[in-house]
């Protein structure tokens, strides 16, 4: 966890007329959530940003410390978020506290590293899946998956079953996923009868 810790407070009012208050005041309402119990807290919305670096990311374990419970501190990641869909404005939190030695299924981002000789040679690079689902110990838990995609040549794929990760970590995204291709360049003569195709349709 790198020493991340979110500090959060128990709220006592609920409510949409509650909620507005907070985010008024800099607050975001939360719930933090651990097998059937669940617990209404507010953190510092200039806290909460900060510790993300505007990017909010499941796969970022941290310590969430809460006046106001019996148990202070906890380890626990974001499990769901709701957004303005507008300003882009963070308006609800959900997390999700992690017990020690438990298994949690979640999603990781993929994050494709190098150029593919194919784009150098002309081809398109094609960006499959975005994250990937996976089932391990919070212990275990990546921040990301980096996919080196630096030998793919035209033509060439990486799929979901080509990954190599930790034998611990069981993927539940299907093997047969794509996560990155080179695709060949269209000749001329392809594009012409695309094009030619288009305007038939047009008739």
């Amino acid at each position: 966890m790198d020493g991340r810790l979110l500090n959060a407070e128990v709220r006592t009012e609920r409510g949409k007329n509650s909620c507005y208050r907070l985010r008024v005041q800099g607050y975001i309402p939360a719930v933090v959530y651990s097998h059937g119990k669940s617990d209404a807290i507010k953190v510092k919305e200039k806290d909460f940003l900060t510790l993300f670096k505007g990017h909010i990311s499941e796969s970022v374990l941290f310590t969430l410390k809460v006046d106001g419970l019996a148990e202070k501190e906890m380890t626990a990641y974001v499990k769901d978020y709701q957004r303005d869909p507008v300003s882009g404005r963070v308006l609800h939190l959900d997390f999700y506290r992690i017990t020690k030695g438990e298994k949690i299924k979640t999603h990781v981002p993929i994050e494709l590293v190098g150029e593919p000789k194919g784009v150098k040679l002309g081809g398109i690079l094609e960006h499959g899946e975005r994250e990937l689902f996976i089932h391990c110990a919070a212990n275990l838990l990546p921040e990301r998956i980096e996919v080196d995609i630096t030998n793919l040549g035209l033509g060439d794929a990486i799929h979901v079953s080509d990954l190599k990760l930790n034998p611990e970590i069981e993927i539940l995204t299907s093997g047969h996923s794509l996560i990155a291709a080179v695709e060949r360049p269209r000749t001329a003569e392809e594009k012409t009868e695309t094009a030619e195709s288009g305007s038939e349709s047009q008739e």
